[in-house]
Formats: C-alpha cells, structure tokens, sequence
C-alpha cells in the first residue's frame, strides 16, 4: 500500500498498439488537472452499487470508448463512436422531457447544448432559446447556471457576431 496518494494515468501509445498505465504520485498530475477539462467522474457508489462483475465491466467499457473517441488509431472493441452519439440523443431528450417539468439542472444542460448547436448551425433561435433556458435554471437557483451567467453577455455576443458573420457569407 502507497504511504503517499497516488494518481493513475491511462496512456494509449497508438504506434507501439498498446495501453500503458502508470501510478504517479499525485502531485504530478496537478498541473494536468487543473488544466484539462473536468473529466469523466462517476461517483464510486455508481461501482460499488453493482456487482464486481458489472464494475469491472462498466470500468472497462469506460477506458475503452475514452480511448477510441480520443485517439486516432481505435482499438475498436465496440463502434463506441455510435454508442456515444445514440447516449447523447438519449441525454437530450430525457433533459427535453425534464424541461417540460421546470427542471433546473435540465434547463442548464440543455441551454448549453443549444448553445453549441447555435454556434455550428447559426441559428439564432436556438441561442435565444438558449438564453431562456439559462436564465429560467440561473432563476430556480441552480448555481452553475448562475456562474455562468456571469460571462453569458460574452458568450451571447460571440455567438450573435459569428451567427451575423455566417448569414452573410455562407459556406457553400
């Protein structure tokens, strides 16, 4: 047993086709974590609620399609590319039906997706709906969306520049 807390780092070497993982002490990936975005971060109970089977299994699947979605060279144990796209469809129509209720924590998540949709396809629509939803989940008191509207000015205004910007030049 490690006298001092250590972190885990899972290194996928595609030239060599293998999977590395090395034990570090956790002071080496601080600048890592305070760097990268916040991870995927399921709570321990969400494992130990299984069985050791099924946790293994759920860990595995995990590392696997965090791999392939982050790599360019897959190991391709499953299409985890589709899996990822069909969970995301599900997501947002269970936070779609969520929203029909006045669920804040649904309202925030999906003002962020409209937000990204708004971004790709121009549509202002989709930011204004963004908007409202932001503030609705900022006005039950949900506390990301409160942060968030702290720079939601800037954001909105990048958005509606590059929207304007896009209608009068389109891409072919």
């Amino acid at each position: 047993m490690a006298d001092k807390k250590r972190d885990l780092v899972v290194h996928y070497d595609e030239l060599l086709g293998k999977v590395i993982f090395y034990s570090t002490d956790v002071e080496n990936t601080a600048a890592i974590r305070a760097k990268e975005f916040d991870g995927v971060a399921p709570e321990v109970a969400f494992f130990r609620e299984q069985s050791a089977d099924d946790a293994e299994k759920s860990l595995g699947h995990l590392v696997f399609s965090l791999i392939d979605l982050n790599s360019q060279t897959k190991i391709c144990i499953r299409d985890y590319e589709s899996e990822a796209h069909a969970a995301h469809a599900e997501m947002v129509t269970e936070w779609q039906e969520q929203i029909e209720s006045g669920d804040p924590e649904a309202q925030f998540h999906f003002s962020g997706e409209l937000y990204v949709q708004a971004m790709k396809s121009g549509s202002l629509s989709d930011l204004m709906r963004a908007d409202v939803l932001l503030r609705a989940s900022a006005a039950q008191g949900h506390a990301a969306a409160i942060s968030k509207l702290e720079i939601w000015s800037d954001l909105k205004s990048i958005a509606e520049r590059r929207i304007a910007r896009d209608s009068k030049h389109p891409t072919p």
